[in-house]
């Protein structure tokens, strides 16, 4: 899932993580290729997915919104072998910044599949029926008449669902609908066709995303019930089903940063989720931004996992050592690790915050933690 590939960043909320440089899209898309994966449109890989009819490593690139700035990047991709699917807002077709109504129709005359981000790129679990047809049947209506192409493909705005919308939408007749949640199709992931998984790329943490996806084959075709039964073992707290969810979702992304733990606590009509990370053994060499682009990501992805969550918290520890003969349970035990970083931020600075830097607020860093030698 792209957003804008653009060596300018607009200005909004988390414009600068959602915004891949040319450079950086081109580098992608070259080692796709180098390792043989053929990127195919969404309609396709659901197709083959459930003929079982896989060829190799197979993806399904999307650029969500239809900001002008991919118009380059999916034309990159044309040809006799690669595409994409592009989800785009009706309403915003020919607003300054997005495409034109003849980028849409070239775009769709050389292969690239269309499909369907409402009108006006709304949250539909706010809007009442009346409101979510409008937006879902509308934008389909739209962009199926001035793409000349059947519109048979839906991506939730912002990732927002629930039971409800899934039902609008398949009343519509579309095919399929896309989630921000990550995950690969294969196995269980096709399983509700109206939830479909996919992995948000990300500046300057997309690329090492993507080469532990398609670098890894032990992570390759990992299922969506071998992800849950690793992170539920992770769990604590008094809604194991929903920690279990997010832990998933989070191992699925496969970020440097090991998870040891996810914690829900209930009170009442909201959740708050404890995200636990380790500090050592990183997967990969992080620094300090890295680690806190990292963390915005898992946050967003928590807060994508049920709209009654509240706040997320996020802590990584580094092990102590501990004396022989020091006890290490009980009242009385010493601690065996402590706190390197930490952070805690509401669904309300999500939704107010124009950089990452800010939605996470006021940050706790150990003073070695991620520091580069000064040498």
């Amino acid at each position: 899932m792209y957003h804008h590939v653009s060596d300018r960043v607009l200005p909004g909320p988390y414009a600068k993580a959602l915004t891949v440089t040319p450079a950086q899209f081109t580098k992608q898309l070259n080692f796709l290729r180098t390792n043989g994966c053929e990127t195919v449109t969404v309609d396709t890989i659901v197709a083959d997915v459930q003929a079982h009819a896989l060829r190799g490593c197979e993806i399904a690139i999307t650029f969500d919104d239809g900001y002008v700035d991919d118009v380059g990047a999916a034309r990159a991709l044309t040809g006799d072998v690669d595409t994409a699917t592009l989800y785009i807002s009706s309403g915003l077709v020919g607003a300054t910044g997005h495409v034109t109504k003849a980028q849409l129709k070239a775009l769709a005359d050389e292969g690239l599949q269309i499909g369907a981000h409402t009108v006006n790129h709304v949250d539909l679990t706010t809007r009442d029926d009346a409101q979510a047809r409008r937006e879902i049947g509308g934008s389909r209506a739209s962009l199926a008449a001035w793409s000349g192409t059947p519109v048979d493909s839906f991506a939730y705005p912002s990732g927002r669902y629930d039971a409800r919308i899934e039902r609008l939408v398949r009343g519509f007749g579309f095919r399929n609908a896309l989630t921000t949640q990550p995950g690969p199709l294969a196995g269980a992931g096709v399983a509700d066709l109206y939830a479909l998984p996919r992995y948000r790329i990300e500046r300057d943490s997309g690329s090492a995303l993507i080469r532990r996806i398609v670098g890894a084959p032990a992570r390759r075709g990992a299922s969506a019930q071998e992800l849950r039964s690793i992170a539920r073992e992770r769990v604590e707290g008094n809604d194991p089903a929903l920690a279990e969810r997010i832990g998933a979702a989070l191992l699925d992304a496969s970020y440097p940063e090991p998870l040891l733990k996810v914690r829900v606590l209930r009170i009442g009509d909201a959740a708050f989720v404890g995200l636990m990370l380790s500090g050592v053994k990183l997967h990969a060499h992080v620094d300090r931004d890295q680690f806190m682009a990292d963390v915005g990501g898992m946050i967003d992805r928590a807060f994508d996992a049920r709209p009654d969550i509240a706040e997320v918290d996020v802590w990584a520890v580094t092990p102590l050592r501990v004396q022989p003969s020091a006890p290490v349970s009980g009242d009385y035990a010493v601690p065996t690790s402590r706190t390197v970083f930490s952070a805690a931020v509401t669904r309300a600075q999500t939704q107010t915050a124009l950089t990452r830097r800010q939605m996470l607020g006021t940050m706790y860093w150990a003073p070695s933690f991620l520091e580069e030698d000064p040498r």
